[in-house]
């Protein structure tokens, strides 16, 4: 890391960390401006000097950038009451271009009494916000304990003012689905959590609840509960897994099916997604010559989800073997997925759309609500429409693949139903590939895809809000409440699933499916695609591109561990969107010829 220089100690610094979009606004503001903008992310106490930081924009000598990391969520609270007392400031070094946020102080400065004093005022004034604060929690603390007490909510884990429970859903690391199970193992699978401010959420992770969510009572908990920065990557929540179920969801679900998800236009592409499987087992085979067998299938099977999505928006005509488009589209929805993931936990707390500084990105999503662009709601709904599929596919398929490494015995399975169904001859081991037909009839190949939803669900935890009010599982739910849904814990649930933790296949090939009296979690299993008025409309056409693919790469290649002895990492990480494989798969093919 290098330290910024004493020449440059007067550059402009932000006081927290930018999410995604926030960069963008900010970039835009720093260029009309012509101001030179840096994220401050961390002090060193001794010197005050500022060493870490990351670049925006670049306006000025390269050399004076600093390059950094991630935020440090610990000093996010103390910069933004830094940031709030500069702008009440509001002085502008209007020579250098550079915006007074924070300074440093290194030996010279405390033989400039100006800045001594400038540095003294500041610090007081934080004292005095600190003081605020505290005094503001205890108050808060009082409102919220009054509103569960009226609402009458369910029990929950006890939470601190202001910040709820945050503290509380990172525990060892572990992810936000993995920790609201064992919350609930210990207070209910209906209870009360608080996500920071002032509203709490219900937290469901019964199978029942769940269902009566999505489907049973749809029309009260049908409403979507996301951050009000994702107006900004949203048209101001316009696109189809944004928007409230209303006239604008319908035309939104009518024109996706009229145009892309008929069935029609799905037979047509059935012949073209045979030949992007055939495109995919020769990449496959020359990337393992050229590397002793060892293979990297996650960034192949990305591209081929790519492909067949741009054949249903655009047309097949429109992107034939076009590597550009297919390419830039992968690192695009990858850049966006990284970016979009390490989106800032401040934004959590809705006070902070009210502090300077903070209000800029929340007043460009505002002006979103009267541009009502057309352009803008078809080029974002087409882009969610990528983002949200390639990824969840993709692992799909990789986690099988895993899974499969790991239980040979399942694998072999699969071979051998392919194997019989394809047994015409020649072709019975040979190169041609499996046809749509022929595996849609596969029933243990699909059992192997639920099996794998159900272990690593595409979306773990859902957040819905109530429409209006309404009663769920003895509880009175208010118009406005959030309700999350810990599908995660609902597709292990010991009620539902004989040996939840254990890959098994087989339990969706019976009338026992391991639980009593839940026969109808056979299709349960895909919950997490949605159900009810939510469900995904692409899911059939998901389904089938995931199985059709698993056995053709069965049937082509004996799937093994990159290292003799050594297992895949089952290990996850959630990717924005999706559970992936925290190490991405490496394996070893060896061709069934």
């Amino acid at each position: 890391m290098v330290k910024i220089s004493k020449s440059s100690i007067n550059t402009i610094m932000f006081g927290i960390s930018l999410s995604f979009p926030e960069r963008i606004l900010s970039s835009v503001w720093a260029r009309k401006n012509e101001t030179k903008m840096m994220v401050c992310d961390l002090f060193q106490e001794r010197d005050r000097q500022l060493i870490y930081s990351i670049p925006i924009c670049q306006n000025g000598l390269e050399d004076e950038w600093m390059w950094g990391g991630d935020h440090q969520g610990i000093y996010m609270v103390l910069k933004c009451f830094v940031e709030l007392v500069v702008e009440i400031n509001g002085k502008k070094n209007k020579k250098k271009g550079h915006v007074i946020l924070a300074k440093g102080e290194t030996k010279s400065d405390r033989s400039n009494p100006e800045r001594s004093m400038e540095q003294s005022m500041l610090w007081i004034a934080v004292t005095v916000i600190v003081f605020l604060l505290g005094w503001s929690m205890k108050l808060l603390d009082r409102t919220s304990s009054k509103q569960q007490q009226q609402q009458q909510l369910p029990p929950g884990p006890p939470k601190i003012p202001l910040i709820g429970n945050l503290h509380q859903l990172n525990k060892g690391g572990e992810l936000l689905h993995v920790v609201l199970a064992k919350m609930a193992q210990e207070y209910g699978t209906i209870m009360t959590v608080w996500f920071g401010g002032l509203q709490p959420s219900i937290v469901v992770s019964d199978y029942d609840l769940v269902w009566k969510v999505l489907v049973t009572k749809a029309s009260d908990f049908s409403a979507r509960k996301l951050p009000d920065l994702t107006r900004i990557i949203s048209a101001n929540f316009q696109t189809l897994a944004t928007c409230d179920v209303g006239q604008h969801w319908h035309s939104l679900r009518r024109g996706l099916h009229s145009s892309a998800l008929n069935p029609q236009t799905i037979s047509d592409q059935a012949q073209l997604q045979e030949s992007d499987i055939a495109d995919l087992i020769s990449s496959l085979e020359h990337e393992a010559s050229l590397n002793n067998g060892l293979v990297h299938p996650l960034p192949k099977l990305r591209k081929l989800v790519i492909r067949l999505l741009a054949r249903f928006c655009f047309g097949p005509d429109q992107f034939p073997n076009d590597e550009v488009f297919v390419q830039g589209m992968d690192c695009a929805v990858e850049d966006f997925i990284k970016q979009t993931g390490h989106t800032s936990l401040v934004h959590l707390f809705a006070i902070t759309k009210y502090i300077p500084g903070l209000w800029r990105p929340y007043k460009e999503a505002e002006s979103l609500k009267q541009r009502g662009l057309s352009d803008d709601v078809v080029i974002l709904n087409l882009f969610e429409l990528f983002s949200l599929a390639i990824d969840s596919t993709a692992n799909a398929i990789t986690w099988a693949l895993a899974f499969m490494i790991h239980n040979r015995e399942v694998q072999e399975k699969v071979f051998e139903q392919v194997i019989m169904k394809h047994k015409l001859g020649e072709r019975r081991r040979g190169n041609v590939v499996m046809s749509v037909e022929e595996v849609r009839d596969m029933e243990y190949v699909h059992a192997v895809v639920k099996e794998t939803v159900r272990m690593r669900p595409i979306l773990p935890v859902a957040p819905q809000r109530a429409e209006r009010d309404s009663e769920l599982g003895g509880v009175k739910v208010r118009e406005g409440t959030p309700v999350v849904m810990n599908l995660y814990a609902v597709l292990r649930d010991e009620r539902v699933w004989r040996e939840p933790n254990r890959f098994m296949p087989e339990r969706f090939l019976g009338s026992d499916v391991g639980g009593d009296n839940y026969l109808e979690a056979m299709e349960r299993s895909f919950v997490s695609f949605g159900v009810g008025r939510r469900i995904c409309p692409g899911m059939e056409l998901a389904k089938l591109q995931v199985a059709l693919t698993l056995a053709n790469l069965v049937k082509s290649f004996e799937w093994g561990s990159a290292v003799e002895g050594q297992l895949p990492d089952l290990n996850e990480e959630f990717r924005t969107f999706v559970l992936a494989m925290k190490t991405p798969l490496v394996a070893r093919i060896v061709p069934r010829h």
